[in-house]
């Protein structure tokens, strides 16, 4: 027994002999590692959930001290030294690369920035940072650099700690407890996070998303590889300077005051509508119920009775390319990812594109739409004779408090109306948020029309997909196994210049007659190209809603559902 309690002393001794000798690294690695744990923390909840922040910084610092006392028992004191250099120099650069992430974009490094640094080229590295890089986060992330050089180089020899070598040695001893108990509560807390590997620690967060990023790339290389390339034009009348698709998202036209709601969140498009401005198609739905699946009918010539992959067809941006448009893609979506890749598909083949951040599928944070403003006018600045954009927006998409700036928050639970007025508070709450995103989202798309209001321009607003609000008192969001009335009921708002009316009255025409017809989006290139004069061997007058040729009588069917048969018609819970 004697002889176990002069080991364990021994080791001990040892433990607290390494961390005094290592106070330096010990502090560096916890400092380097904690600043982007804690900014990630306050920047999403604020003061809300400080114990969860506090709780971390003890698990940390147990950890980091764990960590060190575990090195300081490498027995060669080269490798030990360089393990301790080693560590705190990776650690050292995460940090002035998150600190840069932060300072430039509001984010931490993920996997859509990792997946554009290896994708990247030359000219487009030199691109990036001229348009990103600013001199002040130059200046910032070397004077950081600094910093750190400074601190180690005076602070690392350091020997003297203050306190007695008793009270150290308890307080060692409380570190590593509370430590341990503070990784216990984080296990039963957050549990599912840690299993699914979902770790704040830079380091771990890093190499999860730089092995995510190189998933993407390669499902994203296979898939461009198959992707349909040649396009053949049988026919070019387009003259239209400017063609304009704005790519809405999660809009669910019932919950619009355009379309009927009684929440007034339309106000700059009811005021179009009253001045006859724009047309607005009213029996309008999506092909599918999630954004990946309606983008690959959206945007080629696959649809609902397709016998072969989409991506084996043409695209709406090869065609309007070959039909002499400069091709534009501006998105605050994400740019990479799983949900990213198909968009980034038709991104890549566009002439021009740009993100309002760089980010992966499973990154939540991103930008207000307002952030598009900018690319637009960047964009604007580099038109040319004939110009095509696609502005993909967040729009209506979950979480809905974060689609909107505090200055747009008009509704709130007591204003939802009946019949939804008897849910609980907070899915009331929720709803007001949808409709405070629907809000500034008019704002978003009314804005945009009005950058091209002087220009020989043509419109069209459509979101992908719509989105059920406890409509029916207990589901939220959109599933893509699951078509509603609600997720597949959009807008459809076509908007045209005064110069393009003056210029192509007729097509206008065919635009007022075709608001009430029954449309299903898989067919939206048929239409675009229909209005700009230009067909493709696979284009069908019959699948285009302007053209007098239309099949009226398709049968709208998703996911084995017909929507007029089954969902047509049914009543919902708004009004």
């Amino acid at each position: 027994m004697g002889q176990v309690r002069r080991m364990v002393l021994r080791i001990w001794a040892r433990c607290t002999q390494t961390v005094e000798h290592a106070a330096f690294w010990l502090i560096a690695l916890y400092v380097l590692n904690f600043i982007s744990i804690a900014w990630l923390n306050l920047h999403q909840y604020g003061a809300a959930q400080m114990p969860v922040l506090v709780t971390d910084a003890v698990f940390l610092f147990g950890a980091t001290l764990l960590y060190v006392i575990l090195l300081g028992f490498v027995p060669i004191r080269r490798v030990r030294r360089a393990l301790f250099f080693g560590s705190f120099c990776i650690s050292a650069l995460l940090a002035v690369l998150e600190l840069f992430a932060i300072g430039q974009y509001e984010t931490l490094i993920g996997a859509g920035i990792i997946t554009a640094m290896l994708q990247t080229n030359p000219n487009e590295a030199k691109e990036f940072l001229s348009m990103y890089a600013s001199g002040r986060g130059l200046l910032f992330s070397l004077l950081s650099i600094v910093l750190i050089a400074f601190c180690y180089r005076r602070f690392s020899a350091a020997r003297r700690m203050p306190f007695s070598r008793h009270l150290r040695t308890r307080l060692f001893m409380v570190v590593l407890v509370l430590g341990a108990l503070s990784g216990i509560l984080l296990w039963q807390t957050f549990h599912s996070f840690i299993v699914n590997d979902s770790l704040d620690i830079p380091a771990v967060r890093v190499a999860r998303s730089a092995d995510t990023a190189v998933r993407n790339i390669e499902a994203f290389e296979k898939l461009k590889g198959e992707t349909a390339r040649e396009v053949t034009l049988t026919a070019n009348a387009s003259d239209t300077p400017y063609v304009i698709f704005i790519l809405g998202e999660s809009t669910n036209r019932a919950r619009m005051h355009l379309y009927g709601y009684p929440l007034e969140n339309t106000p700059g498009l009811d005021a179009m509508e009253k001045s006859g401005e724009i047309a607005i198609c009213r029996d309008v739905i999506s092909p599918e119920t999630a954004t990946v699946a309606v983008l690959q009918k959206l945007f080629t010539f696959a649809d609902a009775e397709s016998d072969r992959e989409w991506y084996t067809y043409n695209n709406l941006i090869d065609v309007m390319r070959v039909a002499g448009y400069k091709t534009f893609w501006l998105s605050n979506q994400e740019s990479s990812g799983i949900w990213g890749n198909v968009a980034q598909l038709f991104a890549e083949r566009s002439d021009y594109r740009r993100f309002t951040r760089l980010r992966d599928s499973h990154e939540d944070m991103g930008e207000h739409d307002e952030a598009l403003f900018p690319l637009v006018d960047e964009a604007l600045a580099q038109s040319t004779e004939k110009n095509f954009f696609v502005i993909h927006l967040m729009g209506g998409h979950g979480l809905y408090y974060m689609r909107f700036p505090y200055l747009f928050t008009k509704f709130t639970a007591a204003d939802v109306p009946p019949p939804q007025d008897t849910l609980s508070e907070e899915k009331r709450t929720e709803i007001a948020q949808y409709e405070n995103a629907l809000f500034y989202n008019d704002f978003i798309v009314t804005s945009l029309i009005g950058k091209f209001a002087e220009k020989d321009a043509l419109i069209v607003y459509l979101p992908d997909h719509g989105e059920a609000v406890y409509d029916n008192g207990v589901f939220s969001g959109h599933v893509e196994e699951h078509p509603t009335k609600e997720t597949l009921e959009v807008p459809l708002i076509f908007w045209a210049s005064p110069a393009y009316r003056a210029h192509h009255p007729e097509k206008w025409a065919a635009i007022e007659a075709a608001k009430d017809r029954p449309y299903m989006t898989d067919d939206f290139i048929h239409t675009l190209l229909d209005l700009l004069g230009i067909q493709t061997e696979e284009y069908d007058p019959a699948k285009s809603i302007v053209n007098p040729a239309f099949d009226a009588k398709r049968h709208r069917v998703v996911k084995g559902h017909d929507y007029d048969m089954e969902f047509k018609g049914m009543t919902t819970g708004i009004k």
